[in-house]
């Protein structure tokens, strides 16, 4: 009874976030204000806004909201009542974000996700690598944020001011405005995992798949394009912030595609891939340009749509196989049984795919190339940071299509090779692709599953129309040609059976060794030493006290041996060496 009223509520209040949505869309921008606390001449309160890029973050959000409560219908049963209030609190902490005006108001949604995502992540909490993935998500997350609190007041403080629409740059010292927006950047690049802080994300894969199309394609990791986007004249003030910017989505994008091209599990893949891509919209923002802005707000919106259809892709195939490793898959492929038995599943994720990888005719397509010509036009002007950004999509583009070519062939596709290629996945067993499990049983998911598929499939194609088809044709060749150049080698590699995978990629560069070895090991080590300080230094004066006051009781109580001439003797022994001491004294 109570799943059954959180599972209504859930729907319920993703479909109100859609009307909310369709009502302020082509209302005047307004601001209300509420909550006011004057403090000398700062006022701190809380205030929303309704803007164009209010309703355009409402209605991602409503939509993929709406779509992962009604795929949970038949997912997930196992605690249903917490997981769906969870979700639903959690698209109520973006929304929070969404309209807040207010860097406080903002910061109770940003702090709600982060607690809603732990939680969401652990759902499985007897799986231990749930359990990890949680507590990882949550430090790392928490870490940021510290910086963000602080930027925070940084700004307020420089401009006198915490409402965001009221924040003039010019009116904050340069020094003030530099170090409050990298503050607020080392929060940003927490929450939407960029490079140092990207390895929480891959590891919080083993809560469930529609948890993980909300995170990846709606909220938490979308709130740090957000914040940039919202607050942009205050960042954009400050060349050296968006330099930062820059190198770290550059960084990030590269890596984050790597590890991708290396991953063996399908989910481990699309998170990867949501970390770059999530780069590739922080490359377009640190151009600095309004084409840049647009350009970066644009992939976000195709992004949440193709995301979140992947993500819920990968939830069938969990939910139907059992597993979603690509060395379990390809066992299915044998006469196409994975593509015959999963057909909506197939076709919906081929789509979704295509417009990850960017190919002509889907919304991926149109919006990278959206961002590679707001990086031209920069570069064009002479500015470093657009050559850079340039290359680094375009690269990022090739190695997109790489993985996404590589993902769809070895989970649909029999490779014509027998299996032992260079990193086959059953290294060099010839006759296991001759294993065929018993498929008599499979099916394609419920249509409460499948539906949200179809309607972001089709969002997947039609959202790269929604703004026009204004397509330089020079760089559409160009970005098709970088598609071919990546899906060619994939293509290639699988058709020799051969999966060759980089030991040092395939390992993600060690970097968790080496957050072990630079983190872990000393913070071990400290609370260790801190144990042992409160045991055998602190602790040890606490003892030494209680076992003087022991012994001195004891040494009393020896005294006390109940015979009289001992007490006189003592009396009088007493009274002559006060006597002396008066003497001494008085000499």
């Amino acid at each position: 009874m109570i799943a059954t009223v959180w599972r209504v509520a859930g729907v319920g209040f993703s479909l109100l976030i859609l009307l909310f949505a369709a009502l302020l869309s082509g209302a005047t921008p307004d601001q209300y204000v509420f909550l006011n606390s004057p403090v000398g001449d700062l006022t701190i309160g809380f205030a929303v806004r309704t803007d164009d890029l209010t309703v355009l973050l409402l209605a991602v959000v409503g939509v993929i909201a709406t779509c992962v409560q009604v795929y949970s219908l038949g997912y997930l049963h196992q605690r249903a009542a917490s997981y769906h209030a969870l979700v639903t609190l959690f698209t109520a902490a973006m929304v929070t974000v969404v309209v807040s005006d207010s860097l406080f108001f903002l910061l109770i949604g940003w702090e709600v996700m982060g607690a809603c995502s732990y939680l969401l992540i652990g759902h499985y909490w007897e799986r231990r690598d749930a359990r990890s993935g949680a507590v990882k998500a949550f430090l790392m997350t928490r870490f940021a944020d510290v910086g963000f609190l602080f930027g925070i007041f940084v700004l307020g403080l420089g401009a006198h001011t915490f409402r965001i629409s009221e924040i003039d740059p010019a009116r904050i010292s340069p020094g003030v405005l530099t170090t409050g927006t990298l503050l607020l950047l080392v929060g940003v690049v927490g929450k939407s995992a960029q490079v140092p802080l990207q390895t929480w994300l891959p590891d919080a894969m083993p809560g469930p798949s529609p948890v993980s199309a909300l995170i990846h394609a709606a909220t938490m990791v979308a709130a740090g394009v957000f914040l940039i986007a919202r607050m942009y004249n205050v960042f954009s003030a400050s060349t050296t912030t968006l330099t930062v910017l820059a190198i770290v989505a550059c960084v990030t994008m590269l890596f984050a595609a790597l590890c991708a091209s290396a991953a063996v599990e399908v989910k481990r893949v699309l998170a990867w891939s949501t970390v770059s891509q999530l780069a590739i919209m922080f490359s377009a923002l640190s151009l600095g340009t309004a084409d840049g802005r647009h350009a970066a707000l644009f992939h976000l919106v195709t992004h949440a749509a193709f995301k979140g259809l992947l993500f819920l892709c990968a939830g069938v195939l969990l939910h139907q196989v059992g597993s979603a490793a690509l060395v379990v898959l390809r066992r299915y492929t044998r006469r196409g049984k994975l593509r015959k038995a999963l057909q909506v599943t197939f076709l919906t994720m081929t789509v979704g795919l295509a417009a990850l990888a960017g190919v002509p005719g889907f919304a991926g397509f149109f919006s990278k190339d959206t961002v590679i010509e707001a990086a031209w036009e920069k570069a064009h002007d002479g500015s470093v940071v657009g050559w850079v950004v340039l290359v680094s999509v375009c690269l990022t583009a090739a190695l997109t299509a790489f993985y996404c070519v590589r993902l769809w062939l070895w989970t649909f596709f029999r490779t014509p090779a027998l299996a032992g290629g260079i990193g086959a996945f059953e290294d060099g067993d010839a006759a296991a692709d001759l294993d065929e499990p018993d498929s008599s049983k499979l099916r394609d998911a419920p249509w409460v599953m499948l539906a949200p598929l179809v309607l972001l499939a089709v969002a997947a194609i039609a959202l790269g129309y929604a703004d026009g088809v204004h397509l330089n044709w020079v760089i559409g060749l160009i970005s098709t040609a970088l598609v071919l150049l990546g899906a060619l080698p994939a293509y290639s590699l699988w058709r020799r059976g051969a999966d060759p995978r980089p030991v040092l990629v395939e390992r993600e560069f060690g970097v968790d060794p080496a957050y072990h070895g630079l983190v872990v090991v000393p913070v071990r080590w400290l609370a260790k030493l801190t144990v042992a300080g409160d045991r055998d230094v602190v602790g040890a004066y606490v003892r030494a006290i209680g076992r003087t006051g022991t012994l001195a009781s004891q040494g009393l109580r020896r005294l006390q041996t109940g015979n009289v001439q001992t007490y006189l003797t003592a009396a009088v022994i007493g009274v002559v060496a006060l006597a002396l001491l008066a003497g001494v004294i008085g000499s």
